[in-house]
């Protein structure tokens, strides 16, 4: 099966939808002046609300100095009286860090985990800080919960480097590189520290195997968080606390998580930028507007590498207003991209936007315009794979199919989803049966028997085939993992229909005549249900 990808659909509160129904009704009064405040606020809409005066309308402190961080309008006069809670100590902290005290953070019960672990990490730093036995302290480390053993090595590591305990160093250095497993569990930002005090000591460290070319995601995060500064123990606080804000937002403790990123702007100017693009990142998923796209334009980062990411939040986020795709392609053709790879990653962005909104003719001229030449050259398999998307859905099936086996050569089979693609395509035209049965076996293998999509790809091949108990077989466990999916259940049905089981049969029609109007075969399926 070809399975298009869904949008997240954004809900919103019913209060939020009467400010919005009677908006243009209300006059300039002060409860309407109240009601917007608490609106924009109850929704983390912090452009707006620095907008709006303000009103003492809770009795939680904290969560009053939090919002003012947010908007960069706040005094810690009072914080000693202000209602105890985690992320108050945390501000607490920083504040008095900031004031060269060294304070520990108190023992919290009921916290998140990663609030725990960051506990742990900075009262260790803080017994540094005081000149204790730091190196009898380092086994409060391991109190840390084992999904942030990440944060244990960066600290040894650090406290190593300071202490030039170069036995130790290599010790750990060896623990760390002979496990995959292990070295992927750091950010890149982690693993730039680790690079950075390794060769400092003349230690080998492979970060040059995550590296090849700029060709991922991934890759480009490593390159721009080369110039993350880290240079005293304060600073690895900081990089482990910018962390602990994503950590916040995907808990939904998104006033926590705009504060704290708020707060490392002003007081770590050496790596504001990243913190800036990260909180301007999280207001725009919060609350996509023309405001935000102002905020991402006059974003201007020192380090050309936030490029990429500045224009991929751009058009991403314009996809949630609804901006006219002209207005997309003309940004992609008079952006400066760095590199090729980066031109057609933001071209395609656009592309397969279009593809969703049933634009394929479009996707496919804008393409061919701006990139033929870079895809010809190409060896990237992810957007040779979306190219021949674009060519099938524009019906060069040819073309379309030596661009995606170019697809599957290039990445040596190892994209399941991009062998279902093909050897789908195979099966819906009656050609290569034997060579897309294997692909699909070892599709649904890779998958680990989880995909929906290429489990009924596999069983629609055998129904091709007329082994209608295997097709049954695979098509009802795809029907399992996804029973709203109307290609499946159509499957699903002609299958019942061939094995004489009509009334399951027109049952599963039924289905999709009820639920699925939108199905693109759904007036074949009206018209096969009639006749039943």
């Amino acid at each position: 099966m070809i399975k298009k990808l869904s949008f997240s659909l954004y809900f919103i509160c019913f209060f939020g939808f009467i400010v919005y129904a009677y908006g243009s009704q209300l006059k300039n009064t002060f409860e309407n002046q109240l009601l917007s405040s608490i609106y924009s606020e109850y929704n983390n809409d912090y452009l707006i609300w620095e907008k709006l005066p303000k009103y003492n309308f809770s009795n939680d402190h904290t969560s009053t100095l939090l919002s003012n961080i947010i908007i960069g309008n706040y005094t810690f006069d009072n914080i000693s009286k202000i209602e105890s809670g985690f992320i108050h100590e945390i501000v607490l902290f920083l504040k008095n860090l900031s004031d060269d005290k060294c304070l520990n953070i108190p023992d919290k019960k009921q916290i998140y985990i990663f609030e725990e672990a960051i506990l742990k990490s900075i009262n260790f730093w803080m017994t540094f800080c005081n000149q204790h036995n730091g190196q009898k302290n380092l086994k409060s480390l391991n109190a840390i919960d084992s999904r942030f053993t990440n944060l244990k090595y960066i600290n040894n590591i650090f406290y190593y480097h300071l202490q030039k305990d170069l036995k130790s160093l290599r010790e750990i250095n060896e623990e760390i590189t002979s496990n995959v497993q292990t070295l992927s569990i750091f950010n890149s930002k982690e693993l730039n520290v680790m690079d950075s005090i390794f060769n400092y000591h003349n230690i080998n460290f492979p970060l040059s195997d995550f590296i090849q070319s700029s060709t991922t995601f991934n890759n480009l995060s490593i390159e721009l968080d080369q110039n993350y500064i880290v240079k005293d123990y304060e600073d690895i606080i900081y990089l482990q606390l910018f962390q602990t804000s994503t950590y916040y937002f995907y808990a939904r403790e998104y006033k926590k998580a705009l504060a704290l990123l708020s707060y490392l702007i002003e007081i770590n100017p050496d790596n504001r930028d990243y913190y800036l693009y990260k909180k301007i990142s999280f207001l725009a998923e919060l609350n996509p507007s023309e405001e935000i796209l102002k905020l991402i334009q006059n974003f201007n980062p020192t380090d050309i590498n936030f490029n990429f990411f500045k224009n991929y939040l751009y058009i991403s986020t314009s996809f949630e207003l609804d901006t006219d795709m002209t207005d997309l392609v003309y940004f992609i053709n008079n952006s400066d991209h760095q590199t090729d790879w980066i031109n057609l990653e933001l071209s395609f962005l656009v592309a397969m936007e279009m593809y969703f909104l049933n634009d394929n003719s479009g996707a496919l001229d804008f393409i061919n315009k701006c990139c033929e030449n870079i895809i010809e050259n190409s060896d990237d398999a992810i957007h040779l794979f979306k190219y021949g998307i674009l060519l099938e859905r524009n019906n060069e099936i040819k073309k379309a199919e030596e661009i995606i086996q170019k697809s599957i050569d290039i990445s040596k089979s190892s994209y399941p989803y991009i062998l279902n693609y093909l050897a789908y395509l195979w099966v819906e035209n009656d050609r290569k049966l034997d060579l897309a049965e294997s692909m699909l076996q070892k599709a649904v293998k890779d998958s680990n028997y989880s995909d929906g999509a290429i489990l009924d790809s596999l069983g629609w091949l055998y129904y091709k085939k007329d082994n209608f108990d295997l097709a049954e077989k695979w098509i009802y466990d795809a029907y399992q993992l996804e029973p709203s999916e109307p290609e499946i259940i159509d499957h699903l049905s002609q299958i019942y229909y061939e094995l004489g089981r009509y009334k399951e049969s027109k049952f599963l029609d039924n289905k999709i005549i009820l639920f699925h109007k939108d199905y693109f075969k759904y007036e074949e399926v009206l018209s096969r249900n009639e006749n039943k």
